[in-house]
């Protein structure tokens, strides 16, 4: 590279002296001269464009490609289900209750459901994200309530008011459901759901989820979200049926 630019650089410093009428030995000596100290200054940036490469960061690896038509099991387990049981149609949502997008989402999510009452159920896994520090209890507020038939109640109140919700909120909506509340705060306070919200976690993560909301169509990760988006996709699947 070096020898290549000084060699450019003493044929058009030449070719300049060719038409000024300039060129003798003298001149050329001081082109020479001249070649030789622009050699040692492009030698000394090289170097220093080298000790600049080997100290930079390595680049972060890119986020790893989704493959929409691989079908992921993903197993109900303990999760609530909302809509028939025996729907042809499921879709299940990776969600955390102070996630403002997944928030956002609900009232879609209940217009499908209403579109199709007997074709598609919801099923909602738990995915509460390290940075939303109310997302786990939040998670485990709705499990309780479930244990008194009262799961998507306790669901829909959090998402209203996803984020300020706090410790004394949940069992406010507690008693505003009208639950056991010796009962709920029993069951709220113990670690009985730790394991199986670790366990949808786990279920997710393996399944390439890293944010939320993420959403699964018969075990097919969805790209896009909007009404119109899954009234294709399920439309698509009922005509295979």
């Amino acid at each position: 590279m070096t020898k290549r630019v000084s060699l450019i650089v003493l044929v058009l410093l030449c070719i300049s002296l060719l038409i000024t009428g300039c060129v003798d030995k003298k001149k050329i000596d001081e082109v020479a001269e001249t070649q030789k100290e622009m050699l040692t200054v492009l030698k000394s940036i090289e170097g220093k464009i080298g000790n600049l490469a080997k100290a930079a960061p390595a680049a972060a690896p890119g986020r790893p490609t989704i493959d929409y038509n691989k079908v992921h099991n993903l197993p109900i387990g303990s999760s609530a289900i909302k809509g028939d049981k025996n729907a042809p149609v499921t879709i299940v949502e990776f969600s955390d209750f102070q996630c403002p997008y997944c928030a956002r989402l609900q009232p879609t999510l209940n217009q499908v459901l209403e579109a199709y009452p007997k074709d598609v159920k919801l099923v909602f896994k738990d995915f509460p994200l390290s940075f939303h520090k109310q997302a786990k209890n939040a998670a485990k507020a709705a499990r309780a309530a479930g244990e008194q038939g009262k799961y998507w109640e306790m669901h829909d109140l959090i998402f209203e008011k996803f984020s300020t919700v706090n410790e004394a909120m949940f069992k406010e909506f507690a008693g505003k459901l009208n639950l056991d509340m010796n009962k709920f705060n029993a069951d709220f306070s113990s670690t009985k759901y730790d394991k199986l919200i670790e366990q949808d976690i786990n279920l997710g993560r393996a399944a390439g989820v890293s944010g939320t909301p993420s959403l699964f169509l018969n075990g097919k990760r969805m790209q896009r979200r909007s009404f119109e988006d899954f009234k294709t996709a399920i439309d698509e699947i009922l005509k295979k049926k």
